[in-house]
């Protein structure tokens, strides 16, 4: 007699995973299209870094002129992967990406990826960071075993500001537990306990401007392997 009972939990638990495979697929889309495109529309950065957590689906970007997209990701042996190296200790030279674009990696501000992030990140770039917010739903049902890291919105956004990093935009998705997520492109100082997902947006404040270009009779070739580590520093890459 418990065999109908059985069936009928794990059922309802098939349907649940489900749901929740489809309300990550529209979260990662809404974020692309709300927030990623637009930006790009409207900085054209011509270097962006992706790091995204190994469990995160990938974010696909449709870059506006000549742009160099490098993907990161804490999978240690991604078969797709350009470069292989450890997120804490980037092998790239300081202030070389436009954009700097954190999916599922950040908690409340104090990971050693985000110092690499803004120590890579050009003056007067932006950086974009997305993840499950940590008093929502989906956090404390879904990811009870803390698979990722859920961001803490108010602390995450605190030290930003002590970074001189402008909130120009928070999107808060999946209201009221949905599957599908609704964007609201509002921000109210903390996350609404209701919201799946959280995506921030922040602009550097720089009034720093180059006054002198530098110029060279001769390119001299750095050795790289592949033009996909144009802008890599002498640091080693850990595997």
């Amino acid at each position: 007699m418990l065999t109908p009972v059985y069936r009928q939990v794990k059922f309802a638990n098939m349907v649940f995973t489900q749901s929740t495979q489809q309300s990550a697929r529209a979260a990662q889309q809404a974020l692309v299209s709300q927030l990623l495109q637009p930006l790009l529309a409207r900085r054209r950065p011509r270097r962006i870094l992706l790091v995204k957590h190994a469990l995160a689906g990938d974010l696909q970007l449709e870059t506006t002129g000549p742009a160099q997209v490098i993907r990161l990701s804490t999978q240690e042996r991604a078969s797709d992967a350009e470069l292989r190296c450890r997120i804490d200790a980037l092998p790239f030279e300081e202030a070389v990406f436009d954009l700097v674009i954190l999916h599922h990696l950040v908690s409340d501000g104090s990971e050693p990826c985000l110092a690499e992030a803004f120590r890579v990140m050009a003056a007067g770039g932006d950086v974009v960071i997305s993840g499950l917010n940590s008093t929502g739903l989906r956090n404390r049902i879904v990811n009870r075993k803390q698979q990722m890291p859920a961001l803490k919105l108010d602390k995450v956004c605190s030290f930003l500001k002590s970074q001189s990093i402008s909130i120009e935009l928070c999107l808060l998705m999946g209201m009221g537990g949905f599957s599908r997520p609704a964007p609201k492109p509002t921000w109210h100082g903390l996350g609404f306990p209701f919201a799946d997902r959280v995506v921030l947006h922040g602009h550097h404040q720089s009034n720093i401007k180059n006054t002198n270009i530098l110029r060279f009779k001769r390119v001299q070739p750095a050795g790289l392997a592949s033009a996909a580590l144009d802008g890599c520093s002498n640091r080693e890459s850990v595997i």
